[in-house]
């Protein structure tokens, strides 16, 4: 199956061979793994689209006559019937018979976490912040009236689409993972950084635990820090958040605005009965400061798709010229952090799996579809997606059918489009100048040879 070599120790979380999931979803690749569960990339056989699986491997031992069955059930009915652009959307639920999971299926969204948007921008201009922070306001108002609870509001549960859209995602399964886990061990779930004092503390979080989250996302979008710091044990961030709280911003003039950072201050109090949760005031605040922010977020996506695109075609550039075996391991998925969650807004761009796929059946033939692949996605607009098939495709052509190869120079053409449309003007001229000269030293030696026949 593809994409199960990738998922390391949570490989099993998914069943053998080629089958599909409740007969209907295979998975293609790992998106990201977390505490809560896996999450592929998958194609929906039945209606022939790309689809978010996530495996709630936190829950464990599902019966469909059990408690827990039944409280999964409620939370997904409650999570279909928020219809909101800010909130992802759910497509189905199930659980896999004899694997004792459940399976959440969802929209795939193309884009980036704030968790890896904030590794890339350190800090984010006043306008992003102001976007960002109403965009997670407005899925939060929909979701509570709804009647649905966030409870574990975090920046890798934040995603920002390739359009500058803020999407929510994860709804309620922080508390399907926090009861299993209690119940197994004795512990609570959740990421103590982002977390309400009141939650980590084991009540049960409200409506103002997740506007607690808001002001937590805001402090790091401004600042570029987490709220309690560098801190990576547990207990001290426990510690810091339930002694001193989430450092003040309002006395930090450098941080911004006083009515940002005052915001930012009311949002985090220790006390849920004293955050702000009239979402008319937040918006009041946020809004009239959000103009040009959804446009400075699009940027800030492209800019690091089009300097990723451009460190491909650096790298296939040194094959061009000596030609050594492509380096797979180098180019392999790097794993996720410890408890830092499911990611499914910034896929990684090569799996083992996807790896030995490649490899093995890398013929002329085969290139020559993957490269046609491509095409198709930037004819349809999906650069991104084009762009990252291509930077496997290229080495791969130029390793083992060389640089004058037909399809190799195809490929680094549709390669040089994507930098083109990515904003990379400059490296896009470079390699189709590469490709040219490849093409005309080509055409002069048939030529030679027809001469010397």
């Amino acid at each position: 199956m593809r994409g199960r070599e990738s998922a390391g120790s949570g490989a099993s979380e998914l069943p053998d061979g080629q089958a599909l999931v409740a007969g209907r979803y295979r998975p293609l690749r790992l998106l990201g793994r977390g505490s809560m569960g896996v999450v592929y990339e998958a194609d929906d056989a039945q209606l022939d689209r790309r689809v978010a699986l996530k495996v709630l491997s936190a829950v464990e031992g599902l019966g469909e006559d059990s408690e827990a069955w039944d409280r999964f059930v409620r939370e997904s009915r409650a999570l279909a019937r928020i219809d909101h652009p800010g909130v992802v959307t759910l497509y189905d639920s199930l659980a896999q018979t004899g694997m004792g999971k459940p399976f959440l299926v969802m929209q795939l969204l193309d884009g980036m976490s704030l968790a890896d948007l904030m590794s890339v921008a350190k800090r984010l201009p006043l306008a992003a912040v102001c976007a960002v922070a109403l965009g997670i306001a407005e899925a939060l108002t929909a979701a509570h009236e709804a009647g649905v609870l966030h409870r574990d509001l975090k920046p890798s549960n934040v995603g920002i689409t390739r359009d500058g859209r803020v999407v929510l995602q994860d709804f309620g399964m922080a508390r399907l993972a926090g009861e299993a886990a209690i119940t197994r061990a004795g512990v609570t779930v959740g990421t103590p950084q982002f977390m309400a004092p009141e939650a980590i503390r084991g009540a049960s979080p409200g409506v103002a635990a997740d506007w607690y989250g808001l002001g937590a996302c805001m402090y790091l979008m401004i600042t570029g820090d987490m709220p309690f710091g560098d801190a990576a044990e547990v207990g001290t961030i426990v510690e810091r958040a339930l002694s001193g709280g989430v450092p003040r911003l309002s006395v930090r003039p450098e941080a911004g605005p006083k009515w940002l950072t005052s915001l930012v201050d009311d949002l985090c109090e220790k006390d849920p009965a004293r955050r702000p949760q009239d979402v008319q005031a937040i918006r009041g605040l946020l809004e009239p400061n959000a103009e040009g922010g959804t446009e400075a977020l699009v940027e800030l996506l492209n800019r690091d798709v089009r300097e990723g695109a451009v460190r491909a075609a650096t790298d296939a550039s040194v094959h061009d010229e000596g030609l050594p075996e492509y380096d797979w391991e180098q180019a392999d998925i790097t794993p996720a952090a410890p408890g830092s969650g499911p990611d499914p807004f910034h896929p990684a761009t090569l799996s083992s799996a996807t790896r030995r796929i490649v490899l093995a059946s890398m013929t002329a033939h085969s290139a020559l579809s993957r490269q046609r692949e491509a095409a198709n996605l930037v004819l349809r607009g999906q650069v991104r997606e084009a762009a990252e098939m291509l930077s496997v495709v290229v080495p791969v052509c130029l390793s083992s059918l060389g640089p004058d190869h037909p399809t190799t120079l195809t490929s680094q053409y549709w390669h040089a489009l994507c930098l083109a449309r990515l904003g990379a003007g400059a490296e896009a001229v470079e390699l189709l100048s590469r490709v040219n000269k490849r093409v005309v030293g080509s055409t002069d030696r048939d030529e030679e040879n027809r001469d010397d026949d």
